[in-house]
């Protein structure tokens, strides 16, 4: 499947009656169900528990802020035994951009390694009817063939060097998965997430991935005066972007509908590249100034994204949010927040 250069606000070609028809039919039968969303105070995680809530389901965050360190298995075991949930989504991470994965990559790989290996162990000890393993997009090779990141191709190279301690350990819990439904008949599917932004990201230099970091930079130029921002790289390199709140509603109609051991991409499936990504978030800030290309800093692949023909399939359903308002609404929460959004929490 191939993949045009076309701006992701380009393609869907939905009305309003259509997206609002498709995330209408969505959402049956959470009312009254027990639901335990471990890292629920986090960037996703705290989405998910809002969209559980408004729901009616009986919902509940596992993390250390809330007294379970996901680290030990007996904690887990107890936190679920005590709360025994039927559905659990494991939406725990300690993960941020580059820059996190250059200065803590032993901490991230013994702690998303632990997390997950124990999380999911803990549910199948407790009977959890159904688990929803959330797998970071990084885990995908670094140069996917023809630039298309598919679900049957998931590790079939090595992933980029800058991410592989984290992404490793995604690509053990989508082995955990499927060894666990081979043995023990345990309904665990896992979900990759490409690129996720929103309200609630992290805005730190060391912890924000791409869109964050450059959506700051600019709103932190406009409002010193700069009068030029560098971007790395050349400018041509391809991402998509997955607004959060349309990632909740993908992983929901998946837990409701999904049970297959191959991973399922929830991603946009089209991109821009980060010369137009850049120009779009400097008209949104205000930014008048000029925008520089750092060609010293490296692209990685000209092209990734991903291939949603399953998703669309499986799901009925592809994400509505345009990238123009997924930026605006993030800046409006960014500036609110600026001082949150901002600290250091490494």
């Amino acid at each position: 499947m191939g993949h045009s250069l076309k701006s992701v606000q380009d393609l869907p070609n939905r009305d309003a009656s259509e997206s609002r028809s498709m995330t209408e039919r969505t959402n049956t039968g959470w009312a009254g169900k027990p639901v335990c969303v471990t890292g629920g105070q986090g960037f996703l995680g705290s989405r998910v528990m809002e969209k559980l809530r408004r729901l009616d389901a009986k919902a509940v965050s596992c993390s250390r802020s809330t007294g379970c360190d996901l680290r030990d298995l007996h904690q887990a075991l107890r936190f679920l035994e005590r709360h025994r949930p039927e559905v659990v989504f494991n939406c725990a991470s300690n993960q941020g951009g580059i820059a996190y994965q250059g200065i803590a990559p032993g901490r991230i790989y013994f702690d998303n390694l632990l997390m997950g290996a124990n999380t999911m162990e803990a549910a199948r000890l407790q009977g959890v009817e159904k688990y929803v393993n959330i797998v970071a997009g990084c885990a995908y090779p670094g140069v996917p063939r023809d630039g298309t990141l598919r679900e049957n191709e998931f590790d079939a190279g090595p992933m980029h060097s800058s991410v592989d301690g984290y992404g490793s350990t995604k690509r053990a819990a989508v082995a955990q998965a499927k060894a666990y439904r081979r043995q023990y008949g345990f309904s665990a599917i896992s979900l990759i997430l490409i690129n996720l932004y929103g309200p609630g990201e992290h805005f730190h230099p060391d912890r924000s991935h791409a869109l964050a970091a450059l959506l700051r930079r600019f709103h932190d130029s406009k409002r010193q005066g700069l009068k030029e921002v560098s971007v790395w790289g050349s400018g041509e390199a391809v991402r998509e972007w997955l607004y959060v709140d349309d990632a909740v509603e993908g992983i929901l109609r998946a837990a409701e509908s999904y049970d297959e051991p191959t991973p399922l991409n929830i991603a946009v499936g089209a991109g821009q590249s980060i010369s137009e990504l850049a120009s779009i978030i400097a008209e949104i800030v205000g930014y008048e100034g000029e925008i520089v290309y750092d060609h010293s800093k490296p692209d990685g692949a000209l092209l990734k994204t991903a291939d949603i023909g399953k998703m669309k399939r499986v799901l009925d359903w592809a994400p509505p949010t345009p990238l123009r308002d997924g930026i605006r609404l993030t800046l409006d929460w960014f500036v609110k927040h600026y001082e949150q959004a901002t600290r250091d929490t490494v």
